[in-house]
């Protein structure tokens, strides 16, 4: 181990040095996106001048996840700031589905309203589109869902991929943002903050305009700037663990839970200033973000679970939100293909799909598309419905396929690192590759030849909890004494971060995994 740590951090990122400084470059929220443009960005803004400049009728239609919260509260701000008052809704996902569908797009004729956008959503509607294109009503589609080769029949798109803004896609609420740029003729601090939550929550690549976005937001946000982020995040340094861990999972809970249109009130809590509103539903959404703790925390170890089976594929009276999370919690307990299902108000199935590393879902609904109603998703994280008939037919088949599956090994690649590396002078080197996240992991590290009778222990032996000396501390959770016993040496693999107690400062490296050593 000859390399220093930043030629080592280098390998690992495969980048040289030179990338590495354009990568730290000075950036802000005025500089971030380099040029980058919607193709005929003049069109879309005359589109909405035009409606405005003739008082007409508008409705933003957007999404119940956090991406499509925070893209709408982004429209309704930018409104707002131009004095117009514009209607809103965020369809529930329990009553409505994803997307604008036809039962809304008719109601929008009945209403008369002038100009529908979408965002995070409607680059698919060709139906519900083309029903108000054939009334007269204007549309303009904000979204960043994978596109098909016809488009909808919309008076204007903005999509990070179909309008070229770049080669990296981003998030719906990211297209609002930058439309709002253009609207307005200014950036807006608040509208970008909202941007940069929906670029994690929506997990997008960090990488070019989105990478910048964070930098420079976290460059420049100040904690009480904005008081419904600022309670969102628990009053803390604004960064990408932050809004992962804390701000999108409580904004999530309320589209999990809600079953009824008063999930559009998340919407006047971002856009209001009412302050009283704002902490009375700031309890509320805690109240939500528990109570989705606490049903997703089934006790799996109590499930009637095959595990005989190449995959596990269940169904039962769970909320359709939370379906992911046990499927999730199940995939990694068991370390197998999930499907969880649920019943819908149609009476079919809905499932949350999760699978570990080296299986591809979409390549295993392909191979189940005779049962499937419809499916989407990506590798390791997929969702479908069935009808109820077909459960019994799907699981069997769903099970050969996986059982005939070679799975990939997948190599993960790790820094070498020594003990007296860990400081807080090398932390400040590693963060300096940040943020981290979706294609830009934060480094993975190898502490070599630790010997094992030197670990100490939680008082239920459970954890390993060991002080290294020098304010820096080694912790493996869930790693109980007895998974080490007749062990002499280990390499632990895990990540380096720093922590606070009670007011001190210190270095953990988290183990994820160890290596046993023959010596």
């Amino acid at each position: 181990m000859n390399k220093s740590l930043l030629e080592r951090l280098l390998d690992y990122y495969h980048i040289d040095y030179e990338t590495y400084l354009s990568l730290n470059k000075d950036v802000s929220l005025v500089s971030f996106r380099d040029g980058h443009e919607f193709d005929d960005i003049e069109s879309a803004v005359k589109l909405v001048k035009d409606v405005i400049a003739k008082k007409g009728k508008i409705i933003i239609y957007g999404d119940y996840d956090c991406d499509g919260v925070m893209g709408t509260s982004i429209l309704v701000k930018m409104f707002e700031y131009l004095d117009v008052v514009v209607d809103y809704y965020l369809p529930n996902r329990y009553l409505d589905g994803y997307g604008l569908n036809l039962e809304h797009a008719k109601e929008y004729v009945k209403a008369k309203y002038d100009l529908v956008i979408t965002v995070d959503n409607g680059i698919t509607a060709f139906e519900p589109i083309k029903l108000l294109h054939d009334n007269g009503i204007k549309v303009l589609v904000l979204d960043h869902h994978q596109a098909l080769e016809e488009l909808p029949l919309a008076d204007a798109i903005c999509h990070p991929i179909v309008s070229h803004f770049g080669e990296t896609s981003s998030s719906g609420a990211f297209t609002a943002f930058i439309y709002s740029i253009s609207l307005l003729g200014r950036v807006d601090k608040y509208l970008a903050l909202l941007a940069t939550i929906s670029v994690i929550s929506d997990m997008m690549p960090l990488l070019d305009y989105n990478r910048s976005l964070l930098r420079a937001m976290f460059k420049e946000y100040k904690v009480g700037e904005f008081m419904a982020v600022d309670l969102l995040a628990d009053h803390e340094t604004l960064n990408e663990t932050v809004i992962g861990m804390k701000i999108a999972p409580r904004i999530n809970s309320i589209g999990r839970l809600v079953e009824d249109s008063s999930i559009n009130q998340i919407v006047r809590f971002l856009v209001s200033d009412d302050k009283e509103f704002i902490l009375n539903y700031y309890s509320y959404i805690v109240d939500m973000n528990e109570e989705r703790k606490n049903i997703s925390k089934i006790d799996i170890n109590y499930l009637d679970l095959d595990l005989d089976d190449a995959a596990v594929i269940i169904k039962g009276e769970y909320k359709e939100g939370i379906i992911g999370l046990i499927a999730n919690s199940i995939m990694i307990k068991y370390h197998k293909p999930v499907v969880v299902f649920a019943t819908a108000l149609d009476g079919s199935l809905k499932g949350s799909a999760r699978a570990p590393e080296g299986y591809d879902l979409v390549e295993i609904f392909q191979e189940v598309s005779e049962f499937l109603l419809t499916s989407g998703g990506h590798s390791n994280a997929a969702g479908c419905s069935i009808s109820s008939n077909d459960f019994e037919a799907f699981r069997k088949k769903f099970i050969e396929v996986v059982s005939k599956k070679e799975v990939k090994k997948v190599e993960h690649e790790y820094i070498e690192i020594k003990m007296n590396e860990l400081s807080f002078e090398n932390l400040e080197l590693i963060n300096s590759f940040s943020p981290f996240g979706e294609n830009w992991p934060a480094p993975i590290f190898r502490l070599r030849h630790i010997k094992v009778d030197t670990l100490m222990y939680s008082r239920d032996h459970k954890h390993i909890v060991t002080s290294l000396g020098n304010k820096l501390k080694l912790v493996f959770f869930s790693y109980p004494e007895s998974e080490l016993a007749n062990k002499s040496f280990i390499d632990i693999i895990g990540t380096v971060s720093e922590k606070s107690f009670k007011g001190s400062s210190y270095l953990e490296f988290s183990g994820k995994e160890f290596i046993d050593c023959d010596f």
